[in-house]
This record gives structure tokens, sequence and C-alpha cells, in this order.
């Protein structure tokens, strides 16, 4: 009987979705033609006396990724610093909120800065509890003054708490907004009642007892002034196992889509380069000097360093790899041998390999160290704190360390400066240390982040992105990175093998999943660029070492941009520091956006880049239902105008100037002359350029390679109008291009 009845409820479910003839969200405002800056900022508000900080809040965990993805910065102010200034909400996007408890140390002034926000046309996302329906000792905010506020925004609370659900069911449940990775739960849960308040709200999920009025609730409300989502609905979770399993019930890509009115925004990418999905990949090098369990490397007592570089790097010149020693396993005076650093000279040596560096010690525990702490306090860190495990936080005997090595007395000055120069001092001539890759917890404090930048070094590491079987779930993709004081970390793309081998203890070959995250995460959005980011202990072992070559080997059948990893990292600050400004309709000038050259529409299937209009535009590509659009990089501030398409059998879109469809290699450096093209590329692997040329003749391709190698070719135009041009390898080399059809057509 209770499987029939079970079995029923999920029928009623499916039909109501199935039947439901919802009325569509009213269409978002949309900020004017009127020139001037664009919004990008999304406030995030959080509690820090509930929180340690914004890392570990559901709106970092889960939100900021979506966020980002549309284009948006978040920055997380704590509340119990105080409501934020009037100034600075100024030029914000929209306010997130994603409380725990309805209890605030001042909810009425909590109200009035909401509704001074209101005022101002700041849309309101709300999460979760309001956090205004009380103080913290239990006075409550009478629900006039609530709604006084909330109707603002498009809702309003009654009173009453269905805590009994028995006969409840979703009444109205938009596919678009709900049931997203997975279904509402049969049973439904407890619920407050609130309902949505104006004709511009549309409401996503609304839940009831036939013949009860007083069961009615709006639980998800979607408007142009913010939305609300009930406790409970946004997603599932389950702590039950050794780890915390979680899926989206709510589509937030959707939600903050209309909330915060993204569909003309044009949106940073940082997934993408030269109309290609960027591959990149470094490795940290815990393990360095591990003696390989591989035959026939374990009987001559070879070290792990040394089977990456002959079974890894050596094999794949077509691919370049980021490589970060920890110095301690080099140095001579700490932990290394004339092996290990002739290790480090030779895999350096090669072209595709970018130095980097994983610190001095390899800290632990980064928290730990942001404090100065005397030598006897560390040799008693761990003897009564209780922290986070794992192979990257533990020593190698298993005990809790804050660092690994421990031969000097903790210092920025060591773990960077120092770590830096010891490198940079074996590196071959015209290579010099590009990128910090942290270690241990991944949580580094802002001096030393501070620091790394003062060096020029770019940063990575952390996050842990996952997206597969055991991790089912957009929740578990990281944001771009952390706001850390004034500083950026950014994160890892992906997760390293640590994760897939129960941190390095058992199903050595689980890295090889890696494919599935890479798969999830490239469609149907493009979420991450393909990170392949490992350890050198995978050289161990031949099955973490097939694991590693069965992803190259993956990565060898997709179309990629292949960058090197402090490149990637770059472009995220650019992401980040990016200035759009809009100078009329369709037109934007993008500004301070560093090493990043992609900028996104989205729903853009009718639209193409007005070539005419633009200024530093390489070129453009539709895929997956967005228009990237390539900017070169050697324009400081180029214009991104847009047209409506003239649609083409090849795709993309006629146009009476040649421009870039995709390519292998960077391209930059574009100057268009008559039926002429002359621009500079660079890139690993052999060059792969498809262009959409405007007229049928053959043309000339000619190239030079800054080491003097030069070669002709003669190509012509498909008849859809594609002009695909194949180049040697020339690994890393700029190579100057001409494409020459003769004739006059004019162009830019």
């Amino acid at each position: 009987m209770i499987r029939l009845t079970v079995v029923a409820a999920l029928a009623c479910l499916c039909t109501l979705h199935a039947a439901e003839a919802v009325r569509p969200p009213t269409p978002a405002r949309s900020p004017g033609v009127t020139a001037g800056p664009v919004a990008r900022t999304v406030l995030a508000l959080y509690d820090g006396a509930r929180v340690t900080s914004p890392r570990t809040t559901p709106l970092h965990a889960m939100a900021d990724m979506p966020l980002g993805y549309l284009g948006m910065v978040v920055r997380y102010h704590d509340i119990r610093t105080g409501l934020p200034r009037p100034d600075a909400t100024a030029g914000v996007r929209g306010v997130v909120t994603w409380f725990a408890n309805e209890s605030l140390p001042d909810p009425r002034g909590y109200l009035e800065w909401l509704d001074g926000l209101a005022r101002r046309g700041t849309p309101l996302v709300v999460i979760g509890a309001l956090g205004a329906f009380s103080d913290e000792k239990g006075h409550e905010t009478p629900l006039e003054d609530v709604n006084r506020v909330t109707r603002l925004f498009g809702w309003r609370f009654e009173a009453g708490w269905n805590s009994t659900t028995y006969g409840a069911r979703y009444s109205r449940a938009d596919r678009r907004f709900v049931g997203f990775e997975r279904p509402l739960p049969v049973v439904v849960p407890a619920y407050g009642r609130v309902f949505s308040d104006g004709p511009d709200t549309h409401v996503a999920l609304h839940v009831e007892v036939p013949g009860r009025p007083s069961t009615h609730s709006d639980l998800v409300i979607v408007g142009p002034r913010g939305a609300f989502v009930a406790p409970g609905y946004a997603y599932f979770s389950d702590e039950s196992g050794s780890r915390e399993f979680r899926q989206w019930y709510l589509n937030p890509f959707e939600l903050f889509r209309a909330a915060f009115h993204t569909d003309t925004l044009p949106k940073p990418d940082t997934t993408t380069l030269s109309g290609r999905r960027i591959y990149y990949s470094h490795v940290d090098g815990d393990g360095w000097r591990n003696v390989s369990q591989m035959e026939p490397y374990r009987t001559r007592h070879v070290t792990s360093a040394r089977v990456v570089l002959e079974e890894i790097v050596k094999k794949s010149s077509d691919l370049p790899v980021s490589i970060g020693p920890i110095v301690g396993d080099l140095d001579p005076a700490w932990f290394g041998s004339p092996d290990s650093l002739a290790a480090a000279t030779a895999l350096f040596a090669e072209p595709q390999v970018e130095a980097a560096v994983h610190t001095y010690s390899h800290p632990f525990d980064w928290r730990y160290f942001a404090v100065p702490r005397s030598a006897a306090d560390e040799k008693a860190y761990g003897s009564d704190d209780e922290g986070e495990g794992g192979s990257d936080v533990l020593g190698e005997s298993g005990q809790r360390r804050a660092r690994m090595y421990d031969r000097q007395p903790f210092s920025i000055a060591t773990e960077v400066d120092a770590a830096t120069a010891f490198i940079n001092r074996h590196l071959p001539a015209g290579k010099r240390v590009e990128l910090l890759q942290w270690p241990g917890d991944t949580r580094p404090f802002e001096a030393v982040l501070t620091r790394a930048r003062e060096l020029g070094l770019a940063n990575i590491n952390g996050g842990d992105t996952r997206f597969d079987r055991e991790f089912p779930s957009a929740a578990w993709v990281a944001p771009l990175g952390i706001h850390v004081g004034n500083e950026w970390q950014v994160f890892a793309s992906n997760s390293n093998e640590n994760t897939y081998t129960d941190l390095w203890r058992d199903r050595f070959f689980g890295f090889s999943f890696l494919t599935k995250t890479v798969e999830n995460t490239g469609s149907p959005r493009r979420l991450k660029p393909f990170n392949l980011y490992y350890h050198m202990y995978s050289g161990e072992r031949l099955s973490s070492l097939n694991a590693v070559l069965a992803n190259i080997a993956y990565a060898r059948t997709l179309s990629l941009a292949p960058i090197e990893a402090s490149r990637f990292s770059r472009m995220v600050d650019g992401f980040f520091t990016a200035a759009i400004e809009q100078e009329g309709p369709r037109a934007w000038r993008v500004r301070r956006r560093g090493a990043l050259q992609t900028i996104r529409f989205d729903d853009a299937a009718l639209l193409a880049v007005d070539f005419e209009r633009s200024r530093g535009v390489v070129g453009q590509r539709h895929e997956l239902g967005s228009l990237y659009v390539a900017l070169d990089e050697q324009d400081d501030a180029p214009t991104v105008a847009l047209k409506a398409a003239v649609s083409s059998a090849a795709g993309e879109p006629v146009d009476a100037m040649a421009y870039l469809v995709d390519s292998r290699w960077r391209v930059f450096g574009v100057a268009r002359e008559g039926r002429q093209v002359r621009f500079r590329s660079q890139g690993f692997g052999p060059g792969e350029f498809v262009w959409r040329w405007p007229s049928p003749e053959e043309t000339v391709v000619r190239w030079r390679a800054r080491s003097g190698r030069t070669g002709t070719l003669r190509v012509a135009p498909s008849a859809d109008g594609l002009l695909t041009i194949r180049l040697p390898q020339l690994t890393a080399e700029a190579v100057d291009v001409v494409i020459d059809s003769g004739g006059g057509t004019s162009g830019r």
C-alpha cells in the first residue's frame, strides 16, 4: 500500500509538471543604453557570527559560480561589521542573501537598509531565511513592518507555518526554475506562508492542500525586482555518509539571470580563447623524490619526477604544463639531492614546460602561519587542534603538521621570494617563474598573496571542482576564486587526483574519471576550461600514470586552445578587474581586462559582431547558444558592437570582413587591409585556424616564426566560406602570418 501511494504521488507530480500552463516571467528590465559603466558587482551578505569566513557560506559554495558564469563579480560583506553604507551599493547590480535563520542583531535597521535598496532600484535575491523576523533576544518584528519592505521587491509574508504537509501538492512548478538536477521532494517539506505581490512577479513554485486556503504558499517567486526562494527549496543535502551529497532543486542560472537581468550583460569569459575551450595543466611537486614502484623504474630507484618527465612531459610536447616543485625537495641544504635538482633542470628545459613554484616548505595550514609562531609553537601543532585531514594537509607519517619541512622558521620571504629565486637560478635562458601553486589547505592569507603579486607571480589552487557520478551536481563546481582582503586567490578549474584516490590511499586509477567532469562542465553550459591538475606522485604507480595519460589522450580528441596555467590565472584576474562601458545601442567598450580575451553574449543566436562599428575584435563564434567574441590582446580598450546576424550554411554569419572563427593558437595584432589579413600567433601543438573569409578566391598564406623558420601554402575557402589553415608545430614560438587573396575590398 505504501509503495502504491508513493507511485501515485510521483505520477500526480509528473502530471502537474507536464500539464501546467504557467505565464512566463515578466521580461526583465534591462539597463538602458545610456552611455556609462555596466554594473557587474553582486553584494553578498553573510552572518559572520555563524560562519568563519565567506569560504564556508552556501553563497560561496553554491551561488558564486553561477553568478560568475553570468558575468558578475561577488563581493562579500559580513553584516556583523555593520550594514553596508549607501556608497557601498552604488553601481551594484544586485544583492543576494542566504541566511540560515530568521534573527539578526538589528532586524529593523536591516529592513530600513533594504527599503533604501529597493527605492534605488537594486534587485534583491533572498534564498532561505529573510533574517528580519526577530532580533537575537527573541523580540519579533511586526509582520506589517516586514511586508512594507518586502512588497517593494515583489512578495509578502502571512502568519502561519505548515509543519504537517500531508496532502500538500505542487500545483505550480515551473521547470525553468525548479526540478533542475533533482525532482522536488514527493513529501512536501514544511513551509511558511509567502505570496507574490505585484503584476510583474512570476510564481515558479506554488504549494497547497486542495480545499484548504490556509495551506497555500508561493515558495519560489521571481521578478524584475528580485527573487525569493523559501528555506529548504533551493537544494537537497544528505550528510549521513562520509561526505555531503547535494543537488539543486533550483536552477540557479535561470534564477539569477531573471532577477539580475543578465541577458544584455556582456560577460567576461575565462573558459574560451580564440573561439575554443581552453586547456591548461599544472603539476604540484608533492612526491618529487618518491621512488617509483613501476617496472623497470623500481629496480633502478628512479624517482616519480623522472617518470613524469620521461613518460608524460617528453611525450606531450603539444600540450603546455606548468610544474611547481617544493624547493625543499631540490635544495641540498634542505632535503634535495643532485638527482632531484637534475630532474627539475631537465623538466624546465622542455619548451612546453612553464616554471612555477609550490613554496619552499609546503605549508599545510596557511591560517596557522598568518600570525608569527615560534619553533616551539610549531612543534606542538596538532596536539590539541582539530582540522581538515587528507594527504595534502598531513605529514608523511600521517600526523598533523603545520608544514612538510621545518628546517628554517616560517617566513613569507622564504616561501615566496627565496623559493622563486632558487627556481629562477636553475632555469634556461628566457624563462622565469610565472606561477605560485598553493600547497596544503590552499587558503593563503592576504600578506602572502600580496607578496606573490608584488613579485609578478600569478597564483592558483583550491576549489576542487568535481562534477561526476560521485559529485553529480553543479553545486560542486567551484567559483573562479575568492577575495582575500584586497587580493584575489585564483582556484584551479578541476580537482587533482588526490580526491579521486581516497587521498592517495586507494583506487590509484581514479583520476581517469576526470573526463566526466570535463564533459559536464563543458555542456550544456561551458562552466570551466579543461584543467589537467595532478601531483608528481602520479609517477609512482602504473595505474596512476595511465590515468594521466588517458586524460591527455582524451584532451587530444577535443577542439581546444592549450595555454599556460599562469595565463589562465591572469585571465581570472582580468575577469575580476574588467570594466565594461555601454557606448550606445548594442555597443560596449571593455577596459582593464588584463589577459582576458573573450566576451560572451548569451541567447545570442540571432546576433553577430558588427565589425564596422567594432574595434579590437579578432573574431566570433556561436556555440552552446552563446556568442563568443574574441578580442585582440594588443588593444587595451576594444569596442564590441553587435548587429542582427546574417545566417549562412557554415553556421557563422556572413560578413564583408574576414574574421576568426576558432584557433588552437592565440591570435592577436590583427590588421585587415583589402583582401589581406595580417596577425601574430603563438601556441602549442600544430597551428590550426578557421577564418570566415569574405571571398571565394584561393588565398596565399605566408608565415615566419621567431626562430627564422618560414613557409608558404595555398588554401581555398570551402563552399560555405570557411578558410582552414594548418601550420606545423612551433611550440611557444611567436609566428607572423599573412593571408592574402588579392583584390581590394575594404576592411578593418
